[in-house]
């Protein structure tokens, strides 16, 4: 798989969830959101619709925070996709990893309990192919560090209130 990165225009984001269900399409044969890669959150002032989705960070805490004994996460250092071991992994039971995502991006299946990562679907992301407004674009070949954007729904809701409507001046 080529290495690559989701751009995301927060900005440009209406909240129609169509990536949410192309994910899930992709993922798991059927429409459902609950088990997609990426989520839309409401936050901020408005509310603003965040899409939420793994930054494939260079240096990933999520991996970091898997606990030794169990090492059940690895990041493919190709595509930057974090991978999941589900016979090393305990899931939900622990969640660890989404305790350490600075985007608050990682959930867990609603089955299997296992933490769901985007795995940019092989280079070709469904999410992408869907987005209307371009809110979400696949950029081939990037390797910037996600690390950088990866920050919670809240607050990059409240940059965007900052850039939709300005600040509050006290006089």
């Amino acid at each position: 798989m080529l290495p690559g990165t989701v751009d995301v225009r927060y900005n440009l984001c209406i909240g129609c969830r169509e990536c949410e269900l192309a994910c899930s399409a992709r993922q798991e044969a059927g429409y459902w959101p609950a088990a997609a890669r990426i989520r839309i959150v409401q936050a901020g002032p408005g509310p603003l619709d965040i899409p939420v989705l793994c930054h494939r960070c260079s240096d990933p805490p999520c991996v970091a925070a898997c606990p030794p004994k169990v090492k059940a996460l690895a990041r493919d250092q190709e595509s930057g996709v974090v991978q999941v071991d589900p016979a090393r992994c305990v899931g939900f039971k622990c969640g660890a990893c989404a305790r350490a995502c600075p985007a608050d991006a990682i959930t867990f299946h609603p089955v299997s309990r296992m933490p769901l990562f985007c795995d940019l679907c092989g280079g070709d992301p469904a999410c992408v192919k869907v987005c209307a407004p371009a809110a979400i674009t696949f950029l081939p070949g990037s390797s910037f560090d996600g690390r950088h954007y990866a920050r919670p729904p809240g607050e990059i809701a409240a940059q965007v209130a900052m850039g939709l409507y300005g600040g509050h001046h006290a006089g």
